[in-house]
């Protein structure tokens, strides 16, 4: 009989070969994460010995091990963060510096000296200049005090200038070598969540295709909750493809950035009414103790319903798509004159049952209301988007 650890820890060691398999395979693939990851440890690595062969040469000995260091960090996902990252690293290391030796210079390491040396520090390091750097001010006049170097002008401005050795190679080679420059990621991002909405929409269609079965609500509730993260993803992703257009090399013209914006605006816009659904849904599952058929709406709603849906799922697939990104199905006004003449169609079904006095369960008509209403909603917001070129 096999022993249930060496089980565990076979499958451990299988899911890992997989793991790498994966990761080497995607290295073939042009513009892959991993391509772009193998080409940012090349250029760290790169930078880190340029930086030690001109620290080698010009500074002291005790010093070179912090232009190879600056140069590794400096080495950003984005061009911009490089230069902008690499200014507020010299100038925080400078800053300390500074502080140290003017304080430490005269007091030398006492506590007394630590008192007067770190509350300014710490105040200079909440400057929003500074950004994540501004703790290097503190670090820098601490460990300067601590390795009693304070009092050593020499070290103290090799200090500096290896610092700044370190952010200009990291710097050159970032921003000269396969600047990072991210065209596809925020068209996978959009492409991704319009995927997962029309993806949900065909869910609730085929749930509500032979009648009000909401067996699935827990699902529908999970990929809604799903849909947020992910907007959340693509929003900070759309944010990174900008900031790498900035001061990047590869980037001969600029391109309209306003069209990831408008989509993410809209996906963020139709999430809202898809919430909706789900909770309204969900509000008639729980009043009618989980029953498979609610009293308060009819079957043939439900199928009508669903039918909108699919219509919708459809246009969603096929209109929320970044320029240049193939069109998988019929999106353009015919797609819309079905869906709406499908809403229309339920609304002039409701009205029928409201003048010949259909009125037994308002309950009903209240959800079947904002059930159509979210739905019109989502076909308004994908109507104002242009149609992609």
């Amino acid at each position: 009989m096999r022993h249930p650890e060496s089980s565990r820890l076979s499958a451990a060691i299988r899911q890992e070969l997989a793991y790498v398999r994966t990761q080497l395979k995607s290295l073939g693939e042009r513009g892959s994460h991993q391509r772009f990851e193998l080409r940012q440890i090349a250029k760290a690595t790169l930078a880190a010995v340029l930086a030690w062969l001109l620290a080698d040469r010009f500074l002291p000995r005790e010093t070179l091990w912090i232009a190879p260091a600056t140069a590794v960090i400096m080495v950003h996902a984005t061009v911009y963060k490089t230069l902008t990252n690499g200014l507020r690293k010299v100038a925080a290391v400078a800053a300390g510096v500074i502080l140290a030796g003017s304080i430490g210079h005269l007091l030398g390491l006492t506590a007394f000296t630590l008192v007067l040396v770190v509350p300014p520090a710490l105040v200079a390091a909440r400057w929003h200049r500074m950004g994540r750097h501004g703790t290097d001010v503190a670090t820098t006049a601490v460990l300067m005090l601590s390795f009693g170097a304070a009092s050593q002008e020499r070290y103290l401005l090799a200090y500096v200038m290896a610092t700044a050795i370190g952010a200009l190679c990291g710097g050159v080679v970032n921003s000269t070598l396969w600047p990072p420059l991210y065209r596809r990621r925020p068209d996978t991002a959009i492409e991704r969540l319009s995927g997962e909405m029309s993806a949900l929409l065909d869910d609730v269609a085929g749930a509500l295709r032979d009648g009000w079965d909401l067996s699935s609500l827990p699902s529908w509730r999970h990929q809604t909750d799903r849909l947020d993260e992910h907007l959340a993803e693509a929003a900070a992703t759309v944010a990174d493809s900008a900031e790498s257009r900035r001061y990047n090399l590869r980037q001969r013209h600029k391109p309209d950035g306003d069209e990831h914006v408008q989509l993410l605006r809209a996906l963020s816009e139709i999430g809202v009414h898809l919430h909706a659904i789900v909770r309204a849904l969900a509000h008639l599952d729980h009043q009618n103790d989980l029953a498979a058929t609610p009293d308060d709406l009819s079957d043939h709603y439900a199928r009508d319903y669903s039918v909108l849906l699919e219509l919708i799922a459809d246009i969603v697939t096929g209109r929320v798509r970044p320029a240049g990104v193939a069109e998988s199905v019929d999106s353009g006004p015919d797609a819309f004159a079905r869906a709406h003449a499908q809403a229309d169609h339920i609304r002039d079904q409701m009205t029928a049952q409201i003048q010949a006095g259909a009125l037994d369960h308002p309950r009903g008509w209240a959800i079947s209301g904002s059930l159509l209403t979210d739905a019109e909603r989502i076909l308004n917001i994908l109507a104002t988007l242009r149609t992609p070129a």
